[in-house]
This record gives structure tokens, C-alpha cells and sequence, in this order.
């Protein structure tokens, strides 16, 4: 079975720790990138056979409010990569058919993020990458029929560090109150990286208002001419 990543706002880490279990029964996981888990540093979340990295964090009120995390398979060599930066984010080496920086990053829709952070980010994590967020931006690029500040502020983010976005037009959030359906959820890598991915938005919501997102990994057959000698 081929490797996957997988995505997924789960808005509660403890409270949708069955879903996550199934996705890990239903596909061959390496690495799950979480957002909106809304943990507290005293909570103690495990899941058999999968190391959790994690960055809490706490509204001004102390409530859990935002958060991510990766679940990491042991059966897949990683390393985690310290990262200096005020924002929801934390990235892990993985071997996939070579070294693979995975990063995780959930940005909120009310939050000014500034562009220094994000290319800080970027500075920081070893390349080839993927970083796969919410990122709350609405751009016609990844599937929206609009255009916000934060869809701009991504647009040129791309563009700046160069960067292939793998999303493939599919809605990705469904909007409980208006019954719309949205695409927030985003998938990119460095170019090298590019062709080996597969995306696609899975269609169960699983309790939360964000489809998981899969990224599977495909093999690339060489366009090299191998040349017989008899």
C-alpha cells in the first residue's frame, strides 16, 4: 500500500481520537497533520505506534483554543525539527523514499499574521518540504469563488519561496451555518516534491467542518530511454 499524509482540522484532538484511529486502519499513514486540536500542555493524548509532536495553544481566558500536532508512524524514521516561531506550527523529518520535512500549520481566520513570521517559517525547515495548514484564505487559485486579505497574503507567500500548491480545486470546508461548502485547506511543497503527490479530499466530514485531506504518494516512472546494448 502506498504512503499517505494525511490532513485534517479535527477541531478536538481527545474528541475525535476514533476518527483518527480509523483513517489510520483505512490507509497506510506515515505522518497525520492535525489542526484545531485543543489541548492544554497537563493533557496527556497517545496513540499506539504513533509518536505525537504537538504545540498547544491557550486563548487569553486559558481555554484550549487553536493547536497542532503530527502523529508520526514508528514504523517510519523521523526526527523532530525545533522550530523558533510564534506561530501554530511544528514540522518533523520523515523518510519517505528519502528525507521529507513534513510542517503542520493552522493559521486563524481573526489572527493578523505577519509575512516575516511566515518566511521565517520557511528559513527554518529543510527542504524538500510540505506544509499543510488551514489557512483560512479564500483565493480563486485553490478553489474559491473569491478573494480575502489572507487569500492574497498566501497567493504571494507561494509565490515568493516558489512553491507548488497540490490542491486540486475540491472543497475542502463545509460552512454549518450558510451550508457552504469552502476550500481552506491547503497542501505545499517545494517544485521536487511536486510529482509525487497525489490530492484528494476525503468525504466524510467525521464530526468536524473540515474534510481530512489525503495526500498519497505515487511512484514517478522515469521519462529516461534506457538503452539496450546487445
Amino acid at each position: 500500500m502506498m504512503d499517505c499524509l494525511i490532513a485534517w482540522n479535527c477541531r478536538g484532538f481527545r474528541s475525535k481520537i476514533c476518527h483518527i484511529k480509523d483513517l489510520i486502519y483505512e490507509v497506510h499513514v506515515v505522518c497525520i497533520a492535525l489542526q484545531e486540536t485543543y489541548l492544554k500542555p497537563a493533557d496527556i493524548s497517545k496513540i499506539k505506534r504513533y509518536s505525537l509532536v504537538r504545540k498547544d495553544n491557550e486563548n487569553e481566558s486559558g481555554r484550549a483554543s487553536g493547536g497542532v500536532a503530527l502523529l508520526v508512524s514508528h514504523d517510519t524514521p523521523s526526527s523532530i525539527i525545533t522550530l523558533h516561531t510564534n506561530l501554530q506550527a511544528v514540522a518533523v523529518r520523515v523518510m519517505l523514499s528519502n528525507l521529507v520535512t513534513v510542517c503542520t500549520l493552522y493559521l486563524p481566520p481573526s489572527t493578523n499574521v505577519n509575512d516575516r513570521d511566515l518566511d521565517r517559517l520557511v528559513d527554518e525547515l529543510p527542504t524538500p518540504f510540505i506544509i499543510i495548514e488551514d489557512f483560512n484564505g479564500h483565493n480563486p487559485l485553490w478553489g474559491s469563488k473569491n478573494t480575502n486579505p489572507r487569500g492574497r497574503q498566501i497567493e504571494e507567500f507561494i509565490n515568493t519561496h516558489s512553491l507548488c500548491l497540490l490542491n486540486n480545486g475540491k472543497d475542502t470546508y463545509f460552512h454549518q451555518r450558510s451550508r457552504t461548502f469552502h476550500s481552506l485547506d491547503l497542501a505545499l511543497c517545494t517544485p521536487s516534491l511536486a510529482p509525487y503527490f497525489n490530492f484528494r479530499v476525503g468525504v466524510d466530514l467525521r464530526d468536524s467542518d473540515h474534510f481530512p485531506i489525503f495526500l498519497d504518494r505515487v511512484n514517478v516512472v522515469s521519462t529516461s530511454i534506457t538503452l539496450l546494448v546487445s
